[in-house]
């Protein structure tokens, strides 16, 4: 059986005092490939039955720092090296040109900032934009643990997501907060595994805190949404917000990003036909009598979007954000009116706590605001017949018993 052998060689040179580069050489069935390395060092500083950096003795301060941080990425690099060839050697079928592409791939996204940078890229360019904020906020969150000293995809053991556990609660925030950034990170290594540029650790978040632990909820009663419904609102910014939120509730709990962005190509065959920005998953609304008056309102021939709230043709992050932080503070100006804390999530919570009440099952709830977990990831290949969840949102809207009539007390 053929193995391959891993070697870090120095380049040869007349001078010992002159800085050679490093490689890594590979041999496998008479076959030799390098891997140049992005260090130099001089004879003097290179034990090569070690395979190992020397410091002399004598060094200058800086130099001798700068061989030490040599030393300590060299191990890494060497690790790196043997991970990918042993996945390699468990294929059983494989050349040395693989392993080098491994290599050089893995090297170009071995930091986890150069990495997780990838990700938010390829986040943003596919319409993903929230997860793309998380995967920043949660990496922004580490390098502050880290003091701003980034690390290797494969340093990341227990020991130190337990450390990151500890700093995040010494902060001061909250458990629900500390298992986001926890589980953010986890997902962030599970797809550095998959991808196959670190292995699998075992156990590594199996002890940090990464549930979720019940809040106070964010829904508001029925009650409130037909109070807030016959709001007489003497200000058109307050009634924008507030017939945005009723739109939200009354197609389901849209998401605040979805509801900003829709527009009139959305609208097809009395329906809202979009696709979730956050899980990429394509949703289907039936247009009810309330939320096409609503729309009505906001009618305007000059704009592709369905309510005003963004202005450009393909708005920024900040352009969207901004809207996001005006809508917030004119809901909490709204809440105070009915007696009741509201924001962006407040309709898409209440939704489904009123369906809930009105006896839909937690399935077709599930099904109906289009949550992805594990046991719904399955949802958009197997449900495509959206009759159910629009009667369920009829029910909801406009009572069990009456398909057209208005929720009572609400005027429009």
């Amino acid at each position: 059986m053929y193995t391959v052998s891993v070697k870090i060689k120095r380049g040869i040179s007349v001078s010992e005092e002159k800085r050679m580069p490093l490689y890594v050489q590979l041999i496998y069935r008479r076959e030799t490939r390098k891997i140049r390395l992005p260090y130099r060092v001089s004879a003097g500083e290179w034990i090569s039955e070690r395979e190992e950096v020397h410091i002399p003795s004598g060094s200058e301060g800086e130099r001798s720092e700068e061989l030490r941080g040599i030393r300590e990425r060299l191990v890494r690099d060497c690790r790196t090296v043997r991970q990918v060839v042993c996945l390699m050697e468990k294929k059983k079928v494989f050349t040395l040109d693989e392993i080098v592409a491994a290599c050089k791939e893995r090297f170009t996204v071995s930091n986890l900032t150069k990495y997780v940078e990838k990700l938010i890229g390829e986040l943003f360019a596919g319409g993903k934009d929230q997860t793309a904020r998380h995967y920043r906020s949660t990496l922004n969150s580490f390098l502050r643990f880290r003091q701003g000293s980034d690390l290797r995809l494969d340093e990341l053991d227990p020991v130190l997501v337990k450390e990151y556990e500890s700093y995040l609660f010494g902060t001061g925030l909250c458990a629900n907060t500390v298992s986001f950034y926890l589980r953010v990170l986890r997902s962030i290594l599970n797809r550095a595994v998959r991808e196959g540029l670190v292995e699998a650790v075992p156990m590594l978040f199996s002890h940090v805190h990464t549930r979720i632990e019940k809040t106070r909820k964010r829904a508001v009663e029925e009650k409130v949404i037909l109070e807030l419904a016959t709001l007489q609102l003497s200000s058109p910014g307050l009634a924008l917000s507030r017939d945005l939120f009723l739109f939200s509730y009354y197609a389901r709990g849209m998401a605040f990003v979805d509801l900003a962005h829709l527009r009139r190509e959305n609208i097809r065959g009395g329906k809202i036909v979009y696709i979730r920005r956050k899980t990429g998953q394509e949703l289907q609304i039936q247009l009810l009598p309330v939320m096409k008056q609503l729309l009505s309102r906001y009618r305007d021939a000059s704009s592709p979007y369905l309510f005003p709230v963004l202005k450009s043709a393909t708005p920024s992050r900040k352009e969207y954000e901004s809207a996001l932080r005006l809508q917030n503070k004119r809901l909490k100006r709204l809440g105070s009116l009915v007696g009741s804390d509201l924001s962006t999530y407040t309709a898409r919570h209440s939704w489904a706590s009123v369906a809930l009440e009105k006896g839909i099952s937690e399935e077709l709830i599930s099904k109906g605001m289009g949550h992805e977990s594990v046991k719904t990831t399955r949802i958009y290949i197997a449900y495509r017949n959206t009759s159910q969840i629009d009667r369920a949102n009829e029910i909801v809207i406009l009572g069990r018993n009456c398909k057209s009539r208005l929720p009572r007390g609400v005027v429009l």
